[in-house]
């Protein structure tokens, strides 16, 4: 019972992690209107997040919990492009040219 609530815990963890080591991966492109000044903050998230990730799997012990941890950061990497995948193809319709307001 022990091990299978720490495994749920690690793939939960797994996910928060993929969460965030995403998120990190799309700092340069969401600061890109300012990656002269932002670049510091862009390369941080980055790195730090890519560390921890590493970290993590390297502190795992080999087998399950390192394959839970594995498998809750995968999972959310083929939500995450499965829902992109979806939505676009649900919303094909392209946006119009804003109305010129005077």
């Amino acid at each position: 019972m022990r091990h299978i609530l720490l495994s749920a815990l690690t793939f939960l963890a797994g996910i928060l992690l993929g969460i965030q080591l995403l998120a990190a991966l799309y700092a340069p492109v969401d600061l890109w209107y300012t990656i002269r000044t932002a670049w510091p903050v862009a390369l941080r998230r980055v790195v730090g997040w890519s560390a921890a990730t590493v970290a993590a799997l390297l502190l795992l012990p080999m087998g399950g919990l390192r394959w839970a941890l594995v498998a809750g950061m995968g999972l959310y990497l083929v939500v995450h492009v499965g829902m992109w995948f979806l939505a676009s193809r649900i919303c094909t319709e392209t946006p119009g040219p804003s109305p010129v307001v005077e």
